[in-house]
């Protein structure tokens, strides 16, 4: 597809919409978008972005419409509502879903687009809003590939790798399991930096004795930075967290796959949750080895939020010292 012919549609402009959104403004497709929040697209608009009151403005001003939402509930009601993508999306259009949804839920909406004359395609993505903004996200894919094909050099400027897993469902089934890792490795990395934290041994030596370690993980390099700083600002919420737990438990079940640390970890996410809030940060799961043992797992130098790696501030302790 041409992009200075391709018109370009996007709803859903949060922490993770907004920043690969903006990839596509930047590099000069013709992009309308909207969100419930007109304010969060104060800077696609100043890029040259253009803003459409509704879902329905959206999709007929657009060959392909990509949405990303925080729930399977909300997108079925943006895709199959009244006002809705599928009712005004042009036959022979595309809607790209890159929300993180059910492989059944997407099934269905892909049996009731074929009606319509439209592709569905899933594109969820992982890695975090850091890497969404700088255009280095992973985006994992499922679906026809021809429509994969087609979409592609937009998902190549959106993202860094582009995964492609099969057949409509794949991807979803793929990013729930990633988010699990992480949520898993959130917990686990908070209760293994407060065992020497409670024997005295500095945190920030600690950080980087793991980091060089074989227990160390992505997690660990990113997100253990936000809680040493005490700012757990990875922009994800308690509320998300859940429900991905939730989603990924309910699949599993459904293919019969017994989840005893998925099932633990969202007990316990569904507790921090119930302490700090649905609006909470999802790293601050760590404060709840905190609590219990009265300590702040805290090391001067790491930075407040996540840039991505080209630009991130490595704190000083990062590195081994001599």
């Amino acid at each position: 597809m041409n992009k200075d012919q391709l018109k370009v549609g996007y709803i859903g402009l949060g922490s993770l919409g907004e920043g690969l959104c903006h990839s596509l403004v930047k590099a000069g497709y013709r992009v309308t978008v909207n969100d419930l929040d007109k304010k969060l697209a104060a800077r696609l608009l100043a890029a040259g972005a253009h803003w459409a009151d509704d879902v329905a403005g959206v999709c007929r001003a657009s060959d392909v419409v990509f949405t990303a939402l925080p729930s399977p509930a909300v997108s079925r009601q943006v895709v199959e509502g009244p006002g809705g993508v599928f009712a005004n999306l042009p036959r022979g259009g595309i809607w790209v879903e890159m929300s993180t949804t059910d492989f059944e839920d997407l099934q269905r909406l892909q049996s009731a687009a074929a009606e319509r004359g439209i592709g569905v395609l899933e594109c969820p993505v992982t890695g975090g809003v850091h890497l969404a903004n700088s255009g280095e996200i992973t985006v994992l894919v499922g679906g026809d590939e021809a429509l994969f094909d087609r979409v592609r050099p937009m998902l190549q400027i959106m993202g860094g790798q582009i995964i492609y897993l099969g057949k409509l469902g794949s991807a979803s089934v793929v990013k729930v399991v990633t988010n699990m890792l992480a949520f898993i490795h959130l917990v686990a990395a908070a209760e293994a930096r407060m065992v020497p934290a409670k024997y005295g041994v500095d945190p920030d030596a600690t950080y980087r004795a793991i980091r060089a370690s074989s227990g160390n993980s992505f997690v660990h390099e990113t997100e253990s930075q936000l809680i040493l700083s005490g700012s757990y600002n990875v922009k994800f919420t308690m509320d998300l967290a859940c429900k991905d737990l939730g989603l990924v438990n309910s699949i599993a079940q459904k293919l019969g796959v017994p989840l005893e640390l998925g099932s633990m970890t969202q007990q316990i996410f569904t507790r921090a949750r119930g302490l700090f809030g649905g609006n909470a940060q999802s790293p601050e799961v760590a404060r709840l080895i905190e609590k219990a043992c009265g300590l702040e797992l805290r090391a001067p130098g790491y930075p407040t939020e996540l840039l991505a790696e080209s630009g991130a501030p490595r704190p000083s302790g990062t590195q081994p010292k001599s």
